[in-house]
């Protein structure tokens, strides 16, 4: 539960994360010119826009046909000018800026460490200057809703630093101080986007603090506590340096222990719902890998030395990075999470809903973090609102519908140029899948009565939006796999197309969770019947010349068959529609698909190599599952344990793969999909002892199990209703009757 090194972070993908869900700093821990990288959630450049394109309606009936007669690049052409949204970006998401602070007389420095501990949520520097020990302290506070840094030395009247504060260089629009403890400064994207004031305070104990310039300099201090608050224009207009003051103003009125407690209490009841311990049984070659350094462990596995205890540690920093980017009232985990150093950063870090969004939360209801899935389903209500508009005037239907891409305020037009991505209009279809899935976890009836609308109005948008296929089938037109080329017989590239596979495995998913949403709430009557009928109507996937399943419609060639995204398996995994169990043939095939992305380099980004870990653990396939984790390790990992992306010539910072890859860990020890609970489906031999205590079981149960070289030993399971699950242990399955609120345990020699 700890990530520690000995030395400072010497770049950005080595420094710490802290977070309270809306707010969030990078620490890099220097001895003596620290730098807090800070963010905040609603810091976005730009205003909303209406960038539906005008012309969208008028020459979707053309290409359609186009499409349908195969001249794919007059169909390109014309969609890129009608459909494209215009503008043809959407909004983009800002760093804040950094907190300085700068260290006097420390002298030599020695015997340095720094430390994030996931239980609590802390940050710790500390190392010896001159023999003298000098310490620090950082968390995000979300009961408080501040930054908090505290600087010690066991040196009385030791302590003497200066703080400012700065975006980029020049990025403000004023740098204020007031009274003799105060620095802030406004900014904003100047472009009608959202303002912002971010405020630091310097409280010292014993010795001073005064102001000169934009610098707040504390001298002869026995300690001093720097209080940091961001508040935007975006939850606050007009009044957001009160804000900021207010929040500070609050905090000052706490002693640190106070803030200290209340943040340790509130992120510890989060964290520590769930414990996992892994054992791979065998005695280690050399030095027991937890007493090493983050980054030499990271070395070690690169060297092709064995860490179990990794595996447990990089499934709860998952857990950490979701508490910290993701909390009631905050917005959800962007592409960064929360973090971004960037006023221009890649792909604008906003919400790709191709998957990167949806995968962030793909391990928050099995990791018990129903809570942190909530800031997904408010985004989702926002992007239904204004999917209404773009169905209508672009589509001519009803309903709502979103594309790949969506940002702060919503919108739900084509983003960019890009024509393998940009024309899809899945986006806010896979997001309301996700309704069901929160639902089948928690139980809770007032959230599916909310949220049934955003259901109600993306299978209004199909019943209107889908054509007749050639035969007779309904599919969606215009649609791309997302971001993949497939080739003709002559040669030529496509990527529009008709009725992709996983736009037909989305719309079963979307389908299936709303009418079982109907029965759940008592809702019968013309929509309930129209949406059975449609769902009939939805054509079979196919099998490929390969024995592949099909991407397309047609069994093309792919001109890249190592591709990144895997679309056409997300009826696998997250979805359930194919398994092993309905549909053997599907999944047969679906394998053949994994292998020959793989053979052909697959999973290059740490996102993918994450899609690929989930699907081995849906073919039980244990050891491939965890050859690929290691490969996330070793390839699509920065030192500080967040997701790499290859970018050009270098790699940058994309969190969907620590969220992909600790969901994927959890499947590994259960799953609880298509009515059956499966426990050690996929634990790879290294990972062959262990226990957990609290992961979470779809039909709203807990679960507490221990194993031996990869066979369980004991398990309990505590039910929130009455239910009856199917549950398979160690290859024997029985029906088990469960009684709310009590717990049933079971061993390897009394389940049956």
């Amino acid at each position: 539960m700890k990530l520690w090194y000995r030395q400072p972070a010497a770049r950005w993908a080595e420094a710490l994360p802290v977070g309270n869900g809306r707010l969030g700093g990078m620490v890099f821990g220097r001895e003596t010119e620290e730098i807090i990288q800070l963010n905040e959630d609603s810091v976005w450049s730009g205003k909303h826009l209406d960038r539906i394109n005008p012309d969208a309606a008028d020459y979707l009936p053309q290409i359609r046909r186009l499409i349908r007669s195969g001249n794919l690049s007059e169909a390109e052409r014309l969609a890129m000018y009608a459909l494209s949204g215009t503008p043809n970006s959407q909004r983009s998401y800002q760093t804040a800026g950094e907190l300085y602070l700068n260290l006097h007389g420390t002298g030599q420095v020695t015997e340095y460490e720094r430390s994030l501990e996931l239980d609590t949520g802390m940050v710790s520097v500390k190392f010896r200057g001159d023999g003298t020990l000098f310490q620090r302290e950082v968390f995000c506070s979300w009961p408080d809703q501040i930054l908090a840094v505290r600087l010690t030395t066991e040196k009385p009247g030791g302590l003497a630093f200066d703080c400012h504060l700065g975006r980029c260089r020049n990025w403000t629009d004023q740098v204020r101080t007031e009274e003799q403890d105060k620095v802030w400064f406004t900014a904003g994207s100047g472009e009608g986007g959202v303002d912002f004031c971010v405020m630091a305070c310097v409280a010292p104990e014993g010795g001073t603090v005064k102001k000169i310039g934009e610098h707040l300099v504390v001298e002869q201090a026995d300690s001093a506590v720097v209080y940091l608050a961001i508040e935007t224009g975006f939850r606050h207009p007009h009044a957001f340096v009160q804000a900021a003051r207010k929040r500070i103003g609050q905090a000052r009125r706490k002693t640190w222990r106070e803030l200290r407690e209340a943040h340790e209490r509130d992120f510890r009841q989060l964290m520590e719902r769930v414990r996992l311990t892994f054992e791979s049984g065998e005695e280690p070659e050399e030095q027991t890998p937890e007493t090493l350094p983050t980054d030499l462990r990271l070395e070690r596995i690169r060297q092709g030395k064995d860490d179990p205890a990794m595996a447990a540690l990089y499934y709860q920093y998952g857990r950490y990075l979701l508490i910290s980017s993701s909390r009631e009232g905050s917005l959800p985990a962007n592409l960064q999470g929360i973090w971004n150093d960037s006023l221009m950063p890649p792909w604008d870090s906003k919400y790709t809903i191709n998957i990167n969004a949806q995968m962030n939360y793909w391990g928050a209801e099995s990791g018990a973090l129903p809570e942190c899935h909530l800031p997904f389903f408010e985004l989702l209500e926002r992007v239904c609102e204004d999917g209404k508009r773009t169905a209508a005037k672009m589509y001519g239907c009803s309903g709502s519908v979103a594309h790949h891409n969506t940002d702060l305020y919503g919108d739900t037009a084509p983003q960019g140029h890009c024509i393998t991505a940009t024309f899809w209009p899945m986006g806010e279809a896979w997001m309301a899948t996700h309704i069901w899935e929160h639902y089948q976890y928690t139980g809770d009836r007032a959230f599916l009565e909310r949220y049934f609308s955003v259901l109600e109005e993306n299978v209004d948008f199909f019943a209107d939006f889908l054509i007749d296929g050639p035969d007779g089938t309904k599919i969606t037109s215009p649609s791309v796999s997302p971001e993949n080329t497939y080739v003709l017989p002559d040669g030529t590239m496509g990527h529009l197309c008709e009725g992709p596979a996983m736009d037909v495995e989305i719309l079963t998913e979307l389908f299936r969770g709303y009418l079982k949403a109907c029965r759940v709430l008592g809702y019968e009557g013309g929509r309930r019947q129209k949406a059975e009928k449609l769902l009939a109507q939805f054509p079979c996937l196919k099998i490929g010349k390969y024995g592949q399943l099909q991407e397309w419609m047609e069994d093309y060639e792919e001109q890249e068959p190592g591709h990144r995204h895997i679309s056409h398996l997300y009826g696998m995994y997250p979805g359930t529609m194919i398994n092993e169990k309905d549909t053997p043939k599907l999944m047969r095939a679906a394998r053949v698909t994994l292998e020959r992305r793989l053979e052909h380099g697959g999973g290059h980004t740490g996102w993918s190599r994450a899609w690929i870990i989930g699907l081995w653990t849906r073919f039980r396939e244990g050891q491939k599952a965890y050859e690929n984790f290691l490969a996330l390790l070793s390839d699509s990992t920065f030192p500080n344990l967040m997701d790499n992306h290859p970018m050009g010539s270098g790699f940058v910072f994309q969190i969907d793969g620590n969220f992909g890859a600790s969901a994927a860990l959890a499947e590994m020890l259960v799953q609880s999909h298509s009515g059956r609970a499966v426990l050690l489906p996929a634990i790879p031999r290294q990972l062959g002892s262990g226990s957990l205590h609290g992961l979470r079981l779809r039909g709203g149960s807990t679960l507490d199990m221990e194993w031996k070289n990869g066979k369980v030993t004991s398990v309990r399971i505590l039910p929130d209703c009455d239910q009856i699950i199917e549950l398979e242990m160690n290859g024997e399955t029985a029906a088990v009757e469960l009684e709310k609120g009590k717990a049933y345990t079971w061993t390897e020699n009394s389940f049956l």
